[in-house]
């Protein structure tokens, strides 16, 4: 090293003068971002929504959204505004240093509610690139898709330090706003569950008798698919609820885990597939020579989806080639495929489910406990009559 070199070093006192400067200075740019966050409706008390494309509304209206609704369905009666700052593509590192949490400071709420974990990296490809493969058919590559997802402990564990971490602010919001009620949203799971395919792939396949057996075999690889894919969104779940836990039990109760997964079940996306074979050749190259065509639909999903509709799956269904055992033989010429339905945001019904659901969630104390009693709302208890 240079001999004349020089390190400089602070007094110990100049190190906490630079760190309180340093936070006055995110408290200032914190301050300002929350002033241009705009009310919705009159200031009696305040809840802030915050986290990724869920409470933010990805696809839906502004007044679809689950924070919105939540405001004018329940809690605007009770003198509640809104201050929204969930924006899509948010993780649970981003939340923390993109300025929600710095937000969330300055607004002073009484209700949080969040939901965040969905987008951190790798578990987001559970409604990416997992989603794809699912919508193509290539229900193998969907298995090792949700199969990385799943077997990635780090990103786990990722996800559950920074929400303490996010925990432990919000903590010391409520040392100042001790009636503070913090409300954290796990996932509901958008694919159809493995055991409710069965019946429908048998038919499905049946429709395009020349293509019957390789369609079976193809369409065998779905429901090891969805069980993974539910498997690792049930780990995203647990995750967040074992996240919460201590900070419940230390706060009294104040924090609260909502899980959407099982009111969500019955409203899955809708998964609607056709498979045509638009032109079939029999006896082909001979006099008897014919041609035919054969079409099959089947739903695999929810008649009645909470989520909205994505764009339609046309990848040609390659595998759909004629089975060994048809004699004569015959020669698919021409095959296509549409899926219709799918999709992984929630719609105007899902996010009226998720408001309803945080309103009247029953706590994990003794007895009927509705997350509104928390708020002073006295109001009977309604969570059986919600998300039909």
């Amino acid at each position: 090293m240079d001999s004349s070199a020089k390190r400089i070093t602070l007094h110990p006192y100049s190190a906490l003068v630079l760190a309180a400067l340093i936070g006055l200075i995110a408290f200032l740019v914190s301050s300002s971002d929350a002033a241009a966050i705009e009310a919705d409706g009159t200031c009696g008390k305040r809840y802030v929504a915050g986290g990724d494309h869920i409470p933010a509304g990805h696809e839906v209206s502004e007044d679809e959204k689950y924070p919105k609704q939540l405001l004018d369905d329940h809690a605007s009666t009770y003198g509640y505004c809104l201050f929204n700052t969930a924006t899509n593509d948010t993780t649970s590192s981003s939340y923390i240093t993109g300025g929600q949490l710095a937000q969330t400071w300055n607004l002073r709420p009484d209700l949080i509610t969040l939901t965040l974990g969905g987008e951190n990296a790798t578990i987001v490809n559970l409604i990416t690139s997992c989603f794809d493969k699912v919508k193509d058919h290539d229900f193998s590559g969907a298995s090792a898709c949700a199969g990385a997802v799943l077997g990635n402990e780090q990103v786990y564990t990722d996800l559950k330090n920074n929400l303490v971490t996010i925990f432990q602010q919000y903590r010391m919001i409520q040392a100042g706003r001790p009636e503070l009620i913090v409300a954290v949203t796990g996932y509901a799971n958008p694919y159809p569950r493995s055991t409710d395919v069965l019946d429908e792939i048998t038919q499905l396949c049946l429709g395009v008798i020349d293509a019957s057996i390789s369609c079976a075999q193809r369409w065998a690889q779905l429901p090891p698919a969805l069980l993974l894919l539910d498997n690792a969104i049930k780990k995203l779940n647990t995750t967040i609820e074992n996240a919460v836990e201590p900070f419940w039990i230390g706060s009294q109760g104040r924090f609260i885990f909502v899980n959407p997964y099982e009111k969500f079940e019955d409203h899955v996306m809708k998964m609607e597939v056709t498979l045509k074979l638009d032109k079939v050749c029999h006896f082909c190259g001979t006099k008897a020579q014919y041609f035919d065509n054969h079409s099959s639909t089947q739903n695999l999903g929810s008649s009645d989806p909470f989520f909205k509709a994505g764009s339609d799956g046309t990848k040609n269904p390659s595998y759909l080639t004629p089975g060994p055992l048809i004699n004569p033989p015959v020669v698919i010429i021409m095959k296509s495929q549409k899926t219709v339905g799918m999709g992984i945001h929630p719609n105007d019904k899902g996010h009226k489910c998720l408001a309803d659901l945080i309103w009247e969630w029953d706590t994990p104390e003794p007895g009927v406990t509705p997350l509104k009693w928390k708020l002073g709302v006295p109001e009977d208890s309604k969570l059986d009559d919600i998300c039909e």
